[in-house]
This record gives structure tokens, sequence and C-alpha cells, in this order.
């Protein structure tokens, strides 16, 4: 038994020292914020074509029913 509660103490002091430091680094490290900025070589860059869409397609003339009448079931 007493090995067993040793364990589970080293298990809860481990966690204590965690959260600990979790907590310090949550509430006093300050990020540095600053604009960052990266020159790419316009050697480096290969161009997309730009091509304009395809046409739609024709409307294929079809078994529309007009309005008034009923279709069949």
């Amino acid at each position: 038994m007493p090995t067993i509660i040793r364990f589970v103490m080293t298990l809860a002091v481990l966690a204590a020292l965690v959260g600990a430091a979790m907590f310090y680094l949550a509430n006093f490290v300050k990020p540095n914020i600053h604009e960052m900025t990266v020159r790419i070589p316009t050697d480096q860059l290969e161009p997309v074509p730009i091509s304009k869409p395809p046409p739609p397609a024709e409307a294929q003339p079809s078994d529309e029913v007009s309005g008034d009448a009923v279709p069949p079931e």
C-alpha cells in the first residue's frame, strides 16, 4: 500500500509542477509581436495563365410539357 501512495503522490507532484509551469507561461510571458515580410524574387515565380471559361453548352430540345397540360402518370 505505501508503494501505491508514493506513486500517486509522485504523479500529483508532477502534475502540480506542470500546472504551475503552464500558469506561469500563460500569465507572465509576453510574446514578441512584430510585422514580418518575406521577399520572393520574381524570377522564381511561375506565371499562371489566365484563360477564359468555356462557353455554356447549348440547350438541347427536350420533351417539356407546357404549363397548362397535365403530365402523364
